[in-house]
């Protein structure tokens, strides 16, 4: 507790010069509910300590040992401690304001390294806490977009602004949007408007990204893509594969917006390219952006139930069948459109079986996966006209 008092006082400090600076009184502001949640913890372990609790050395050591435990691993000091860790990180990054230009790009590089590194994305990845991940995106995101600005040329910070936009708004702005549509229409499109233009601004940021090396990469892109996309390489295919996820995303939360349709052609050439240079990109998500792509279309409208199987076969296989959203995605694309509720159950029965700590890289994918699949069970009677318990 201690450390996590010492640590809000930096931050407060740090921006003490500036009396008049508004951000200053959004991060004190952002830190009193916070400091109080922290103070009701510690109250409650001390409580707990009875009569001895101002002689912490009166306590039998096993005892104080399982105290200090609890208070660390409390919900509460959890939250503390990572949004102590992202007020620091911004009050950092307000900071690289002052001093000269080669140290303070040194500075915003070596702090970007910290997100775009594996350990440091793990930390979200790895999770088993989605609602705890739902409020911290959103203070990382506009940490990358803060570190852009200052860096706007490093393509790994492009590379994880987009991943994060792209992620956020489908995981967590385009999820509740479904879940609502039923309860609450009105507020279902709003939070779909939102998705999109999340969507999009992650797009914006991989095609930003992918222009340092390829100047004019959008204008060439809807100019001529077969051309352009055969001038990618290997190393290209992250931000190539985000650029389309982002793109496919803002169309699906809207079909009648028919000036974004009109692109989807774009999107498909730009992930089988991307499919083309490498396959296995993170454990086959291309091969699950084209389950749904080629399950949901008719033949007529170009899709086919069988290439989504295929799909589905070589997803599962990258992912040891450890992965739940290939289930989900063949299920709620070839088993509705065939209304195969048989099927559908099956998929859905298997997603739920996968462990989801069996590899961590992935538990916060399967937890929300298997979440999708809970939900999807529950709307089988809306889903199938011959539905019958």
């Amino acid at each position: 507790m201690r450390l996590s008092r010492i640590s809000l006082a930096a931050v407060s400090l740090k921006l003490q010069p500036n009396r008049s600076n508004f951000t200053r009184f959004r991060v004190l502001r952002t830190t009193i509910p916070i400091w109080s949640e922290a103070r009701h913890t510690w109250r409650y372990c001390d409580a707990l300590s009875g009569p001895a609790r101002r002689l912490p050395h009166a306590i039998p050591k096993e005892r104080r040992e399982g105290l200090r435990m609890n208070s660390i691993t409390s919900p509460n000091i959890r939250n503390l401690l990572l949004l102590t860790t992202y007020s620091i990180v911004f009050a950092f990054v307000l900071l690289l304001g002052t001093g000269c230009g080669a140290l303070r790009r040194a500075e915003i590089r070596s702090l970007a390294g910290i997100f775009s590194d594996p350990p440091g994305s793990n930390v979200f990845v790895e999770d088993n806490d989605p609602e705890l991940i739902r409020k911290a995106l959103p203070f990382a995101l506009k940490t990358y977009e803060a570190l852009l600005a200052s860096d706007p040329k490093n393509p790994g910070l492009y590379l994880t602004t987009a991943d994060g936009f792209v992620k956020y708004a489908s995981a967590f702005v385009h999820m509740d949007a479904e879940r609502l549509e039923k309860r609450d229409f009105r507020r279902a499109q709003s939070l779909l408007q939102r998705a999109k233009k999340l969507y999009l601004r992650g797009r914006n940021y991989a095609l930003s990204g992918l222009t340092l090396d390829y100047p004019n990469f959008e204008k060439k892109l809807r100019e001529d893509r077969q051309q352009v996309l055969q001038a990618l390489s290997h190393k290209d295919v992250p931000l190539l594969f985000w650029a389309a996820a982002g793109w496919a995303g803002a169309i699906s939360t809207n079909v009648n917006d028919m000036s974004l349709l009109a692109e989807l052609p774009i999107v498909e050439a730009m992930m089988g390219r991307a499919l083309e240079l490498n396959e296995d990109f993170e454990s086959g998500a291309i091969h699950e952006f084209f389950i749904t792509y080629e399950g949901s279309r008719s033949e007529t409208m170009g899709g086919s139930a069988e290439r989504a199987r295929e799909h589905f076969t070589r997803a599962v296989q990258l992912t040891r069948g450890e992965k739940a959203s290939p289930y989900v995605s063949l299920a709620f694309s070839v088993a509705v459109r065939k209304q195969d509720h048989q099927m559908f159950k099956g998929l859905l029965q298997e997603a739920l079986a996968i462990d989801p700590d069996a590899v961590p890289k992935w538990r916060l994918a399967n937890i929300l996966a298997q979440e999708k699949a809970q939900w999807l069970l529950g709307r089988s009677a809306e889903l199938f006209v011959d539905y019958e318990e």
